[in-house]
């Protein structure tokens, strides 16, 4: 009986041990998962940070110089490595980001090492690699100049019977500043018109064309194009309009002012040195002649009158012959004009516009003797004149301008201009 009883309780011993294993195991299994997850192998993280590009302090303040890059902001990848529970809390917070300018100490592009560390020690991790590992930069003496823009465009892209008239631009000088470096090397200052598949233009053309520069040796990539009068405005582009003119052939006119009442207009004769002129317009101005001046009846006495007109800046009307700059017209009455002197009594002379508590005394005539032409029907008789002086406008040299008309005798006119010197007290 005693050895049954030991059997039993053998098998029984047993059937407990493997309930022990089983746990003996789980438990095994929850300390190694533990155990790995706070002293495992090392592991690599990437932590990517975007970072503003500060150099100048220290540079500034110990060279002098200041710094261009091509970016205000940089993106970092930065490995760290460490036990995975401790890298998997690491974030951008617990990295210190600097640059090294330590040893800039000359002007000129140079690379700027990025150096990266932790911030944050409660944390075991090391950087391992930083990318990119270097920032460029450019090291100089600022220069800011204003330059004249020159416009660059294919003259050819008119069709045929067309041609561009004066260009127009948003900006005529811009602000350029940037490394003095550069800066010097600048010749010029070029908007680059291109104009694509666009070559047979017959309307206006109107773009935004780029800024750009000419100079040997000149980087463009640290330079900046700013508003000539408000320097902070930086500008890129400038808005560029190209009139394309119709090609014609226009008579030339003079407008004739002052034309006495009844004059015959077959008495006067008007001659150009250039009858037609070869000019650019806008087809929608409907220009079919070249009106080049204005004469005043009155400057035309007896014999030839030249009258020389400015033709390089008409309104509207572009004028292609380079070698062209003035047209002489000369205007000749006929010959049955007669020219008289008149004496002007100062006594006759009617002032006007003064105020009613004002008084005006006339001190000088500029002349008492007036020229007069009249008809040849008219030359024997006595010819007399009237003459007013309006003090109306105000006029602080205390000269004014005398209206002097011929009495009696239609188609006649005063020639040359005359004036009075008038003292004005008030009471």
């Amino acid at each position: 009986m005693a050895k049954k009883k030991s059997g039993f309780s053998i098998r029984k011993l047993v059937f407990n041990d493997k309930y022990l294993i089983i746990l003996s195991l789980l438990l095994a299994v929850i300390v190694w998962i533990v155990t790995s997850l706070n002293i495992g192998t090392e592991e690599n993280k990437i932590v990517k940070v975007s970072v503003p590009i500060k150099l100048g302090d220290e540079v500034s303040e110990q060279l002098g110089m200041q710094y261009y890059t091509l970016q205000d902001t940089i993106d970092i990848s930065v490995t760290v490595s460490g036990a995975k529970y401790a890298i998997g809390q690491v974030t951008e917070n617990d990295l210190s980001i600097k640059f090294d300018t330590s040893n800039v100490n000359r002007t000129g592009e140079q690379s700027i090492p990025i150096l990266v560390t932790k911030k944050n020690n409660q944390l075991d991790f090391t950087v391992t690699s930083t990318y990119p590992a270097a920032v460029d930069a450019f090291f100089d003496v600022n220069e800011s100049k204003n330059f004249d823009l020159y416009l660059k465009y294919d003259e050819n892209a008119v069709s045929k019977g067309y041609t561009f008239g004066e260009p127009i631009l948003s900006e005529d000088k811009i602000n350029i500043s940037g490394p003095k470096t550069y800066v010097d090397k600048i010749e010029r200052a070029v908007v680059d018109v291109d104009f694509g598949s666009e070559t047979k233009l017959t309307q206006p053309y109107k773009a935004e064309c780029p800024i750009t520069v000419e100079g040997l040796g000149v980087e463009t990539s640290y330079l900046r194009f700013a508003d000539k009068d408000d320097t902070s405005e930086t500008i890129s582009n400038v808005a560029v309009t190209l009139p394309v003119l119709k090609v014609t052939e226009l008579p030339v006119s003079v407008n004739v002012d002052d034309m006495p009442e009844g004059f015959d207009e077959s008495n006067l004769t008007l001659e150009y040195s250039e009858k037609t002129i070869t000019a650019g317009v806008l087809e929608s101005a409907g220009i079919t002649q070249a009106v080049i001046g204005t004469i005043d009846f009155s400057e035309i006495k007896e014999g030839k009158n030249k009258f020389a007109f400015d033709v390089t800046n008409l309104e509207g009307i572009t004028v292609l012959d380079e070698d062209l700059d003035e047209i002489t017209v000369t205007a000749r009455l006929s010959n049955d004009y007669t020219e008289k002197t008149v004496t002007i009594n100062p006594a006759d002379i009617s002032i006007t516009g003064v105020s009613a508590d004002s008084e005006a005394t006339l001190k000088h005539l500029s002349s008492r003797r007036v020229t007069v032409l009249v008809p040849d029907k008219n030359k024997k008789d006595d010819v007399t004149v009237s003459v007013v002086c309006d003090l109306g406008g105000a006029n602080e040299s205390g000269t004014y301008p005398l209206t002097i008309t011929v009495n009696g005798i239609e188609s006649a006119w005063v020639y040359g201009e005359y004036t009075a010197d008038i003292t004005v007290v008030t009471d």
